[in-house]
């Protein structure tokens, strides 16, 4: 309630939460979780699974109030090249999970969104025919260039962002929107798209480079239907 009161009358908020990163970072570490996965397997299921039942019980309780639109959960499954994990952990550790809060927001009509670094290329059709989630976002052009998941899946799924992050902190003039441009051309063909950074806007990122971004969409959407 206290949320609903600040915010403008056709706005919403979106809930956060991390199920992955935390054993990942915070529980086992990096090298810790990837021996475990080996030497104590289901101690690794363990903490996974009551990771997992917190970050359900928070879902649950938030997504029925009036002022929250959408889980965007966050996750970051992967690195260039691909996934942390093999597919096999994945569905055995994450994706049941992910399933559990796809379902607690399309209960309560709301879509998920799925942020994700990384290489996602081998694991879409599971992300969206499997788990069902309704958009994704994270993109980087050495790994995973927003262009090529939009033509590939964009008919099936949404995507935000994508916008080079890299390219948005350290291109400048006509050269980045020019590169604004081709996104844009690229991705709003179709629907099913969200304009914006490919992550999260970093606090080194030059102010009138974020400027130009928003520039070149509100260009775009005065001249074309």
């Amino acid at each position: 309630s206290i949320i609903r009161d600040f915010l403008p009358e056709t706005m919403k908020v979106g809930v956060v939460g991390t199920l992955f990163e935390e054993p990942l970072e915070w529980i086992f570490g990096y090298e810790g979780l990837f021996y475990m996965l080996t030497d104590r397997p289901e101690l690794v299921t363990a903490v996974f699974d009551k990771v997992g039942e917190i970050i359900l019980a928070f879902y649950n309780s938030v997504i029925r109030h009036d002022s929250v639109g959408c889980i965007f959960h966050a996750d970051d499954l992967g690195f260039k090249t691909g996934t942390f994990l093999s597919i096999g952990d994945l569905k055995r550790l994450v994706f049941p999970w992910f399933k559990k809060y796809v379902s607690s927001a399309h209960a309560q009509g709301k879509p998920f969104f799925l942020h994700s670094c990384g290489n996602k290329e081998r694991i879409m059709d599971i992300l969206i025919d499997e788990l069902g989630i309704d958009a994704i976002h994270a993109f980087e052009d050495a790994s995973s260039p927003v262009t090529s998941y939009k033509k590939k899946w964009g008919k099936r799924v949404g995507i935000i962002g994508g916008v080079d992050l890299d390219k948005l902190c350290r291109s400048s003039g006509r050269e980045l929107r020019d590169y604004l441009r081709t996104v844009l051309e690229a991705c709003l063909q179709g629907g099913r798209y969200a304009f914006g950074s490919g992550n999260s806007i970093t606090n080194y990122l030059p102010v009138e480079n974020y400027l130009a971004m928003l520039e070149e969409a509100a260009k775009w959407r005065s001249v074309r239907p």
